[in-house]
């Protein structure tokens, strides 16, 4: 089955390269470092000690690997650690952050060879994948090597699983390979075991997500965008990691909560760079004098709609609003980490797609700090009556932050887990 996948996706490269070509006519990163995506043009390595080798797809899971980055540097310093990334602004996240304390580069296509020049590029001495990057090739050519291989932060949500299920012939044997997975919850352990992973490769840690921690810096910058959008004179709502589709129905939300709120500032953040341009062009339609936060960082008076295409600065923006739409909810994606936003002391509202972060989410409903909007009209009334409640909304978004602040402590047990591989 695996030559069949192998075989697919070699026929594939042509469409794949395309694919890169297209997406970089609006972020043109996508067209730099490609031989990267074949295993060739790899960064140079001079180490000669053990390696760990990360893999973190985009900006998500390069927030967990950020946390792991961390810890790893401080308990094993005699290793050096190596980050692959999928996409350029996980790629930039990644950077910004660790800048040359990391060796990164991209994850190749998950062909054999390519795979095999990256392992023999670099001899990790452990592979350690975040969250859902199962890669049979990858996973084929660590074994072949005897190299540890592990699955962290994992989730499978019963939609995934049932999609996996499909493929069982191809990703059984895979799972199987792995040395261990690390479950978010014991549903997602559930779903492995039935997926053929054996309970003695399997730990449940809880969620890293739960264990970021907001720095005095970042604070501070939360504040100065406050103030720069006029302080506690104006309610702040932020669309957060929205997708395409829901951005009209935010911004129609948005013309029935300025009846109610005529000063109230909404900022939209798009999950894909490449998009900015194209909601910039709805926020204009919707509101003429709408501009972007890369060209102004204060709020002319009259504006009421900014478009966040900012870099490596959302999780500022979250800090500035009153209330955050987490995106990817009203759409059938699963949803983003709301997480993000209750540690904040913020409320979340967010569509009925959240089965990516299912634990999270009921996890924030039960404690009261999250509110399900299931279309673009229960939106537009959810948000107008939280912004009319300035005690409740501060009350709600408290819930949450200690709701987040009780499930700390996903790092430690996960750290814990892996131990033995790292021995």
């Amino acid at each position: 089955m695996r030559f069949l996948y192998t075989l697919t996706l070699m026929l594939s490269l042509p469409f794949l390269m395309m694919r890169l070509w297209w997406r970089g006519r609006l972020l043109p990163a996508y067209r730099q470092r490609w031989r990267e995506r074949l295993g060739l043009g790899l960064p140079k390595t001079s180490f000669s000690g053990a390696l760990i080798w990360i893999h973190a797809v985009s900006v998500g899971e390069v927030v967990v690997a950020s946390k792991l980055i961390e810890r790893l540097r401080r308990d094993y310093p005699e290793h050096r650690i190596f980050v692959t990334t999928t996409t350029p602004t996980g790629s930039e996240r990644l950077v910004r952050t660790w800048g040359d304390q990391v060796l990164h580069c991209y994850l190749p296509w998950d062909l054999p060879w390519a795979m095999a020049r990256l392992l023999e590029h670099i001899n990790p001495s452990l592979v350690l994948l975040i969250e859902t990057e199962i890669w049979p090739n990858l996973v084929a050519q660590a074994k072949s090597r005897r190299v540890p291989i592990a699955l962290l932060n994992a989730r499978l949500s019963a939609k995934s699983a049932r999609g996996y299920g499909r493929f069982a012939a191809l990703l059984k044997p895979t799972l199987q390979a792995l040395d261990l997975i690390v479950a978010q919850t014991k549903a997602d352990a559930r779903r492995f075991v039935a997926l053929g992973v054996d309970h003695s490769r399997l730990a449940v840690s809880g969620n890293i997500k739960f264990d970021q921690h907001l720095s005095p810096e970042l604070r501070e910058q939360a504040a100065n965008i406050r103030e720069q959008w006029g302080g506690a004179a104006r309610k702040v709502w932020l669309a957060a990691s929205t997708h395409e589709g829901e951005e009209r129905l935010i911004l129609h939300a948005f013309q029935h909560v300025r009846e109610q709120h005529p000063d109230a500032l909404l900022c939209i953040v798009p999950r894909h760079p490449d998009r900015f341009d194209r909601v910039f062009e709805l926020a204009l339609a919707a509101d003429p004098k709408a501009i972007r936060r890369s060209k102004a960082a204060s709020v002319p008076h009259g504006t009421q709609v900014i478009v966040g295409d900012t870099m490596g600065e959302l999780v500022a923006l979250v800090g500035a609003a009153d209330l955050v739409f987490v995106g990817g909810s009203l759409v059938p994606t699963g949803g983003h980490n709301m997480l993000e936003v209750a540690q904040w002391g913020v409320p979340v509202v967010a569509g009925p797609h959240v089965f990516n972060f299912a634990y999270a989410s009921r996890l924030l409903i039960k404690a009261q700090a999250m509110l399900i909007a299931n279309d673009g009209q229960e939106l537009s009334s959810i948000v107008t009556r939280l912004l009319d409640k300035e005690a409740y909304l501060k009350a709600m978004g408290e819930r949450g932050r200690i709701a987040v602040e009780r499930e700390r402590g996903a790092l430690e047990r996960l750290m814990q887990a892996i131990k033995p591989l790292l021995s």
